[in-house]
């Protein structure tokens, strides 16, 4: 695109700013164009500047502010050329004002020099505005970016849940298998004190053999399953990253900071309160889990 050093006029269409359909529009790359070719640009909710190219989420022009300031100029610009232009309306003003009386005249250019002075001002702000909303717009992406990361932790916490309501269901399972495993072992017991023949002593026995076995062969599983490593680590570990997570806002959440310096800009503002804010980060917790399948012990 070639280079257009005209600031009344839009780089894109060479048409002349104005505050209608030609309002100039300020991106938050710092490039500015006229509202009609920056609605022209918008594209599946993405607008491309036609200067850097660099990408802004967009559906319509009014989602970038209005440059204030170059409006400012553009008008002061205009202005100046009515007035050097326009030699007869400047002698009739210098006629008007020859009856005024000179303490009078002191306070109408005291007064002209005031509102100058403010309308200064006025473009100073604007333009600060201008720059805030523009870190307003990162910051706005920059929670949609956080937001679709915490759904991702969200979701990890429901697989966590999974894990562990499968855990426990297998626990249940296992619990009442030994509990009528030992119901049989203490009737086996029961019957082999109760014996009175050779064949009921053969025949307990024989019962109680396979009983044992059962209960032999439920405790190994019990050492073998128990507990479930995978779940155990991963229940830990989202607990804790959220946990961490919902500490920090709960603190940060009653920190308060008193901005009345007028002589600071809205950006250095802004700036003071970003490095007072405390720096928290939330890192991920290491867990050391082993399983001694031969004791059944953990640590």
């Amino acid at each position: 695109m070639a280079d257009n050093n005209n600031v009344e006029e839009c780089s894109v269409c060479f048409g002349c700013y104005d505050e209608s359909q030609l309002r100039p529009r300020s991106l938050p790359c710092g490039h500015t164009f006229c509202s009609q070719c920056v609605d022209n640009g918008v594209k599946n909710g993405q607008l491309t500047c036609f200067s850097c190219r660099a990408q802004h989420s967009a559906t319509a022009a009014a989602h970038f502010p209005i440059n204030y300031g170059m409006e400012a100029v553009i008008r002061r610009l205009k202005d100046t050329q009515v007035v050097s232009g326009d030699t007869v309306a400047a002698t009739l003003y210098n006629a008007s004002t020859r009856g005024i009386s000179k303490k009078l005249r002191s306070l109408v250019e005291e007064q002209k020099s005031s509102i100058s002075s403010l309308i200064t001002s006025c473009e100073e702000v604007l333009s600060q505005l201008v720059e805030y909303r523009g870190q307003l717009g990162d910051w706005k992406t920059h929670h949609l970016q956080l937001q679709d990361r915490l759904y991702g932790l969200v979701e990890k916490n429901k697989a966590a849940m999974k894990l562990v309501e499968e855990e426990d269901t297998s626990v249940e399972d296992m619990t009442t298998q030994g509990e009528e495993g030992k119901s049989l072992l203490e009737a086996m017991l029961g019957s082999l004190n109760t014996v009175n023949t050779a064949q009921e002593a053969v025949t307990t026995i024989d019962t109680a053999d396979q009983c044992h076995v059962e209960v032999e062969v439920w405790l190994q599983k019990c050492q073998e399953l128990f507990p479930g490593v995978k779940t155990v680590y991963t229940s830990v570990k989202v607990q804790e990253t959220i946990r961490e997570a919902l500490e920090m806002v709960t603190t940060e959440a009653g920190v308060t900071i008193h901005l009345r310096d007028s002589a600071s800009t809205i950006m250095e503002k802004v700036q003071k309160v970003t490095e007072g804010a405390p720096q928290t980060q939330v890192t991920n917790q290491t867990f050391i889990f082993r399983v001694d399948k031969k004791h059944g012990n953990h640590r």
